[in-house]
């Protein structure tokens, strides 16, 4: 058979036929097209490092998409002055990218060396009345962002709407043993997204503290004093709420200054007076959105005795010693909102019947604004005071529109012990799990944010500390802060910060990391060589 007569296998002069070949063929190339033209107009980013390293945390994806920045008519400026040598520049940088993206146009970011600019760093210095003498970072909120800030300073509400960041604020460092600091985590994302609040909103917001109950004290300047609940300060801070202290009248009652948006009262050791109350009730009662924040230190005894003064019969009065709650006066005002402590309850686990100073405790299902948190778990140092959440009166809690929220519960293996003299050993007078830690009410329609006051009870003290305080507590306790000064969008969880872990070795650790690394592992990778070499020669 000649070449000219073999016309191939039939299956091959089949398909050549075969029009479904290019339709496949055509479809294929339509799908490379489509991809390519949507790969160019969509971007997508995935952060997959181990701890989410470069990307910023929820709470700052709630600021960023908020309408405070997204109904804004010009941007926000951020100068980045750090030279590329500072360390954790690039995770830096990526973060800012991450803002410029989250923000869709409403944050513009500038980096720049000053060394190596020295021309604009000059026009910076000019605008700002700045020196580049330390990594700086600028943010500037303001209309005219080229005019110079001096009448700015004069304004304390303006003031706000630039800050200029040392970039020492933005790296936490540690001290080694011998004398170098290290860095240990980034604190970029944290102290970018308070100043970002400061700058939008201007104005601070001002909370009362009151400091004659016992629980805050002054210092010798007559500011407060934050040496076991500094957790307070730096929520506060990062929410743009400035604390100021206040003294209430005991001879008559008096209305709170009218610029306070909230009143907090910590660890009272004396109860407030009848008139004291109504004033707290007036404030309670307002319909323009206050809040009350109340800790209830568990250490103080619920009961105390009390020397009262009677007109007996014959006229003449009589001083009787009676035995009471130690804050009635107060425990009423809570009682009245539905939140009702339990006496000197203590917290105890039922298989093991003893004092527990770590308690593990989740976030049940209430707030919104919390929802990221519902049925996550934590732990609480130190001693706890649980509550009951029961109206005393359901028709005047509908009046009142008063609302229930538990906010932070322990489990069902843990009880309430309220009879300590007959042992620690659960039975039907104590308070079975799960017990209710902290709680929330609100006052008022909830279709009206603007006219929901807010009432937060806890019954942990150490909780509000800075070291005491776990992550979880801090994020949750910063969004029901949010919630309860009408900003329910800068809630959410913070940056996972990244932290060295420190290995001390000794001397023979020390030998046998430098056997392996020296020794050892060069080793293994010769005979692994030698052997494939072997392979492939035969």
């Amino acid at each position: 058979m000649s070449k000219t007569e073999y016309t191939g296998h039939p299956d091959a002069r089949r398909s050549k036929g075969n029009p479904l070949a290019w339709i496949n063929l055509v479809l294929l190339a339509i799908i490379v097209i489509c991809c390519n033209y949507i790969g160019c107009r969509e971007y997508g980013r995935v952060d997959l490092s181990e701890y989410e390293s470069y990307s910023i945390s929820e709470r700052t994806v709630n600021v960023l998409a908020s309408e405070a920045i997204q109904e804004r008519e010009t941007p926000i400026r951020i100068i980045f002055a750090f030279p590329s040598s500072v360390p954790g520049y690039h995770r830096m940088y990526m973060l800012l990218e991450e803002y410029k993206r989250h923000a869709k146009g409403k944050i513009e970011v500038e980096c720049f060396d000053p060394l190596r600019q020295p021309g604009r760093a000059h026009e910076i210095e000019d605008i700002y009345k700045v020196k580049f003498n330390q990594e700086l970072c600028i943010i500037d909120a303001r209309e005219n962002k080229e005019a110079p800030i001096d009448h700015y300073d004069a304004d304390p509400e303006k003031a706000n709407l630039y800050s200029r960041i040392p970039g020492s604020s933005f790296l936490k460092y540690e001290v080694q043993p011998d004398g170098k600091r290290n860095v240990v985590a980034l604190m970029m994302d944290e102290v970018l997204c308070t100043e970002i609040i400061k700058a939008i909103e201007g104005r601070q917001r001002k909370m009362y503290v009151v400091v004659n109950k016992g629980g805050i004290q002054l210092d010798q300047n007559g500011r407060l004093q934050y040496d076991t609940i500094s957790l307070i300060r730096t929520i506060t801070g990062s929410l743009n709420i400035k604390l100021e202290p206040i003294v209430l009248n005991e001879a008559q009652a008096e209305d709170l200054p009218a610029d306070a948006e909230g009143l907090i009262i910590i660890s009272p050791q004396f109860d407030f007076e009848p008139c004291q109350i109504e004033t707290l009730r007036r404030f309670w009662d307002r319909n323009d959105r206050k809040s009350i924040f109340i800790a209830l230190d568990p250490a103080l005894p619920y009961f105390d005795t009390k020397q009262v003064k009677n007109t007996g019969a014959n006229g003449e009065e009589e001083i009787k010693t009676v035995r009471g709650p130690r804050l009635s006066n107060l425990y009423q005002f809570l009682r009245e909102n539905g939140i009702q402590p339990n006496g000197d309850d203590r917290i105890l686990l039922k298989d093991s019947q003893r004092l527990v100073n770590n308690i593990s405790v989740f976030f049940p299902k209430s707030l919104d604004c919390a929802k990221n948190f519902w049925n996550n778990t934590t732990q609480l140092e130190g001693r706890c005071r649980s509550f009951t959440l029961k109206h005393t009166d359901d028709s005047e809690a509908s009046a009142k529109r008063l609302n229930l929220y538990p906010l932070v519960m322990t489990s069902q293996d843990y009880y309430g012990e309220t009879t300590p003299s007959r042992g620690a050993k659960f039975d039907g007078d104590d308070i079975d799990g799960p017990l209710c830690v902290a709680a929330a009410t609100t006052r008022g329609s909830a279709d009206d944010p603007n006219r929901l006051n807010t009432l937060m009870v806890t019954g942990n003290i150490d909780m509000l500390a800075e070291e005491g305080a776990r992550k979880e507590v801090r994020d949750y306790l910063r969004s029901v802060w949010a919630w309860m000064t009408e900003r329910p969008e800068y809630a959410g969880k913070s940056s996972n910060y990244d932290l060295t872990v420190k290995i001390d070795l000794n001397r023979h650790s020390r030998s046998a990391v430098e056997h392996l690394t020296l020794i050892f592992m060069p080793l293994m990778s010769l005979l692994i060589a030698v052997f494939i070499w072997n392979t492939r020669r035969h």
